[in-house]
């Protein structure tokens, strides 16, 4: 019986892959997965063919294994199979399933039993794998699924539109090259991908309500004139099932793919309700008080001099960064306040005097790193920081003047119970001092590091930035609001995973200034509700830059980080080429500075969040449309929309830095009632639009 079991076995899956039987198919409402008698997958669409799928399911999936036995203190022994051997394939009602007893590679076999299920939901085709891992000598590392090795667009022209920072655009697939993204992180913001024809696109995206750590991969060759993607999952267990990766063809622009992506996030999550002073928000003036160098430029009691410098720009808000004991990018997490600086009872004074003038004021922590030279290092170090592999420290180090040695860095552990209370202490703290507020520095940035720390609270060594980095936040936000409603907890960066427990973000990565792939609609459009300030770091906001912010629906900021800023905003002094020489750490541009004067770059500021407050139905509480149902046209003209009930305001921005520009706007079941700029006490509708200007149109539903 023993004998005839095995040869039976041998049977079943020597089968040649090529006698699959008949082609397996699944259908849509509009498009149509099918896998043939030769193991080619292909996904296309019923009645349009700009977008199509095709690859073999023997390049399906690939599992990285690690084996035990080979693993030692001195190195990791992984190996990587893929889907070469044969495969049962099955399809009952709209499910096809792929199973595999056995993975190999050259001579090595581990009877791992890997299910792989392609099914219909949500009249889109989803991706899905169970694994199931008997063997000790092994252990399940890494699944990449579904990987599609041939995506072609119609005459080769497609957009690529990448969740890094608030969003990047590509228009040229020649050019693209292989580029990923890792989700939860700040170049990693959302869960998902699009790629774009005129008149289609494909949606590629993980709708996992674990918001647990991915990599998606996306490459164009130039060679065969189409794209290829993955998307890799870390498991580092035995049995492991693969959260749903959703893959769709559509019809439309990308905003039916940011409206997919949505949807499945609200049917998930509740997003905050933010403080009514945070929506009003124009933005923020960020000050550093104390450099990493000790170098002192402002103390607690000129908070009153900020204040009229943040008020003479527009805003009502106060970032105070480099105000404890170490200053900036120093001895941190030890904020405790600086008697050089003035003390405690000065700083509480100052705020207090900040209050009365209607002013909010933010402090500062840092939420991932503690300096390697303190005795919070030395004596919960090891309860605190991620552990690599080998068992050795995440570290980096900051430098921030030529003139001075780096500082050097260590990561800390969200899983550590440690460092969550260290975080709460602090936001207790801030609260004690009579801040509005507290701001944990990259936080939103940070990918979701691998901790293979043995002692702390985590399983897997990626849940440590990502089940405990929301638990984090989530404890600090609940503890602070009960204390007081109107507290705002804030990160730098963005990505949609802590977006529950986070009230007001800090400008970081792309999309977040204007470049030549900046796409900021991305998040904007799909996260409507996000407040989030632009990021330029200069004592000086070029008009420009300003008025990207405003078209795209960011909040303004300026900063004060070196000796110079400081002579800038306190007297108006112009940079020359040496004032930043020893300034190693993203200095501004003096160049950039000198472009204007002082007083005008100011002015520019605060008319233009006067104008924003003046209309703030659509600029602070209106909906972000993008350019949805608007048709505009005109050479360097940027226009989007926000929507507030039967109301639209559209801004119209000429992108030309010299020249004006005519235009053409267009917005069908709407009337239109009023012109508005931030310059102009009267403006036309359809008048040219001079250089580097905006224009608000307002119109109501017909």
């Amino acid at each position: 019986m023993k004998i005839a079991s095995a040869f039976s076995f041998v049977i079943l899956w020597l089968m040649p892959l090529l006698s699959v039987g008949q082609t397996k198919q699944l259908s849509t409402q509009n498009e149509v997965l099918s896998i043939d008698n030769q193991g080619i997958l292909t996904i296309q669409s019923k009645t349009n063919a700009e977008i199509s799928i095709s690859t073999p399911i023997n390049k399906l999936w690939k599992l990285t294994l690690k084996n035990e036995k080979e693993t030692n203190d001195f190195g990791v022994k992984n190996y990587d199979f893929d889907p070469s051997q044969e495969v049962a394939i099955n399809q009952k009602g709209n499910e096809i399933t792929l199973t595999y007893n056995q993975v190999k590679q050259g001579n090595r076999t581990v009877l791992i039993k890997a299910i792989f299920k392609i099914y219909v939901k949500n009249e889109a085709f989803c991706f899905s794998a169970s694994l199931s891992n008997p063997d000790s000598e092994w252990l399940l590392r890494e699944l990449t699924y579904p990987i599609f090795t041939d995506i072609k667009t119609k005459n080769n022209l497609a957009k690529v539109y990448l969740p890094s920072g608030l969003g990047q655009c590509f228009e040229d697939p020649a050019s693209f090259g292989k580029k990923s993204f890792d989700y939860p992180s700040g170049r990693g913001t959302m869960q998902w991908f699009s790629i774009n024809t005129s008149n289609s696109g494909l949606y590629v995206a993980s709708h996992d309500a674990s918001r647990s750590k991915k990599q998606f991969n996306i490459g164009y060759s130039n060679e065969a004139k189409s794209f290829s993607s993955s998307v890799a999952f870390p498991i580092f267990k035995n049995d492991f099932d693969l959260p749903e990766v959703v893959v769709s063809t559509y019809q439309g622009k990308w905003h039916e793919a940011a409206k997919r992506y949505r949807s499945w996030y609200d049917a998930q999550f509740k997003l905050p309700e933010i403080p009514a002073w945070v929506k009003q928000e124009s933005g923020w003036l960020l000050a550093i008080l104390k450099q990493q160098n000790g170098y002192v430029m402002w103390k607690y009691h000129e908070l009153d001099q900020l204040c009229d410098i943040a008020e003479k720009n527009g805003f009502k808000t106060i970032g105070l960064f480099g105000w404890a004991n170490g200053g900036h990018d120093y001895l941190y997490p030890n904020y405790i306040p600086d008697d050089l600086l003035g003390g405690r009872p000065a700083l509480k004074a100052a705020i207090e005097r900040a209050h009365k003038r209607g002013f909010k004021i933010v402090v500062y922590a840092n939420g991932t790193l503690i300096d390697a030279g303190t005795e919070y290092y030395r004596y919960n170090g090891n309860n605190t920081i991620a552990l690599k592999e080998d068992r050795s420290a995440y570290t980096s180090s900051i430098r921030k003047y030529n003139s001075a040695t780096p500082v050097v860095f260590v990561e800390a552990s969200y899983s550590s119970s440690v460092w969550r209370k260290t975080m709460l202490d602090l936001a207790l703290q801030a609260h004690e001092l009579g801040a509005d507020g507290i701001l944990y520095d990259q936080v939103g940035v940070k990918g979701a590091l691998l901790n293979y720390s043995k002692i702390q609270d985590h399983t897997l060594p990626q849940e440590s930035g990502t089940k405990y980095r929301y638990l984090m936040m989530h404890e600090i936000r609940t503890t602070l609001k009960k204390l007081n409603p109107g507290f705002v907890v804030m990160t730098e960066g963005v990505n949609d995973a802590i977006f529950a427990d986070i009230d007001y973000y800090h400008g970081w990565g792309d999309g977040t200034y204007p470049d030549a792939n900046a796409f900021p609609s991305l998040f904007k459009y799909t996260f409507p509700e996000l407040v989030k300030t632009q990021r330029h770091s200069s004592p000086m906001l070029p008009r420009y830059h300003a008025n990207f912010a405003t078209v795209t629906g960011q909040r303004h900021e300026i900063e004060t980080r070196w000796e110079a800023d400081v002579n800038y905003l306190k007297y108006g002094k112009l940079p020359d080429e040496n004032s930043y020489k020893d300034e190693a750490y993203f200095a501004p541009s003096a160049k950039q500075i000198n472009e204007v004067p002082a007083e005008v770059a100011t002015k520019y500021l605060h008319d233009l969040i006067g104008f924003e407050n003046q209309h703030a139905e659509f600029f602070r509480t209106g909906k972000f449309i993008d350019e949805e149902g608007i048709t505009i046209s005109g050479q360097e003209i940027m226009a989007k929309g926000f929507q507030n009930g039967n109301k639209l305001g559209v801004v119209v921005w000429n992108q030309h830095r010299s020249e004006s520009r005519s235009f053409q706007l267009d917005v069908p079941g709407y009337r239109f009632v009023s012109a508005h700029e931030p310059e102009s006490a009267q403006a036309e509708k359809a008048s040219p639009l001079k250089s580097n200007s905006l224009r608000l149109l307002i119109f109501t539903k017909l």
